[in-house]
């Protein structure tokens, strides 16, 4: 299922870059999003910047048919290499992730471009429940999850944006 959504800030592309790569950042959107515990790595590979995130959340709202595959909590791990800007200062990212000891995969690319006066940070993501017959009614929970913790971060980087 497909999973796309965008923010508005009013900094530039690397002030952006600067914000979503910050660990700081990472980490205080984390508990913003309510995880019990978190781990945030942030590392650089040749031109590529490579932002690992690991948070244990509770699990809560989860369907009955999914309480079997997750427990009491979930372990979303997601993983961003962001490649070197272009001449614009725009960047774009592969995005993987996953949710640990279950059948949760997500795949996609993330964006930072200038649009006018502002900069956009984008994410186009493919979210996967592999399990026969339940999966594809899963989805759409774990879709809303994703985009309900998006949400928060990109609220929480506008905040970082106007200091």
């Amino acid at each position: 299922m497909e999973l796309k959504l965008s923010a508005s800030y009013d900094a530039t592309p690397e002030e952006v870059f600067a914000i979503v790569t910050d660990t700081a950042f990472r980490e205080q959107a984390c508990e913003k999003t309510k995880a019990l515990s978190y781990d945030v790595q942030v590392n650089t590979s040749g031109g590529d910047t490579i932002v690992r995130v690991s948070r244990k959340m509770p699990a809560v709202d989860i369907p009955d048919m999914a309480k079997k595959f997750v427990g009491d909590t979930l372990t979303v791990v997601q993983t961003e290499t962001w490649h070197a800007a272009a001449a614009d200062g725009s960047r774009t990212a592969d995005v993987s992730g996953e949710i640990a000891n279950t059948p949760v995969t997500l795949k996609g690319k993330a964006s930072i471009a200038k649009n006018g006066a502002q900069t956009v940070q984008a994410i186009d993501l493919d979210v996967k429940v592999a399990v026969p017959l339940i999966g594809k009614k899963l989805e759409p929970t774990v879709v809303d999850a994703i985009r309900a913790g998006l949400v928060k971060e990109h609220d929480l980087g506008r905040e970082w944006a106007a200091k």
